[in-house]
Parts: C-alpha cells; structure tokens; sequence
C-alpha cells in the first residue's frame, strides 16, 4: 500500500462516512456510489497490507473501541472494523 492511497485507517474512517451518509440519505444522490469505491478502496488497502500494516490498523481500531461505550453504535462499527482486519 503507497502512502497516497491513505492509511487503512482512514479508509475505514472514509468507507463508514460514506456508508453513513447513503443510510442518513436513504441512497440519494450517488451517496451508494461513494459508498462502494470507498469499501473498493478499504478492500484493496486491505489485501495489498503488509502483516505489520494489518496489524498496526488492529491496534488503531482496538484503541478507538476502547474509547466508547461498550454496545453504543460506535462501539459495534469500531468492532466491525476489527474483525475485517
């Protein structure tokens, strides 16, 4: 992964904002469509990681877990990125 694609964690940031936003939109516009490149991205990040790479985006997504309150909505998405990684 280059540093111009982004971190994966900031492509899981952008993916669940775009996901938000097509939910709060009920699909409008092309909110889906950014939706979907987002998760292409993330997917790509992903696969194209390093271990230490997968790693260090675990590590992130425990700590942001960690700083909400257990079963809230931003617990279950923090938890949702976890276990993609």
């Amino acid at each position: 992964m280059t540093q111009a694609n982004g971190s994966i964690e900031d492509l899981a940031a952008s993916w669940l904002a775009a996901e938000r936003e097509a939910a709060a939109s009920d699909n409008g516009g092309r909110t889906e469509e950014w939706a979907r490149v987002a998760s292409a991205a993330y997917d790509a990040a992903v696969t194209a990681a390093t271990g230490e790479e997968l790693l260090l985006a675990w590590r992130a997504a425990t700590r942001a877990q960690a700083t909400t309150e257990m079963g809230s909505k931003a617990w279950v998405e923090a938890r949702a990125f976890v276990t993609t990684v």
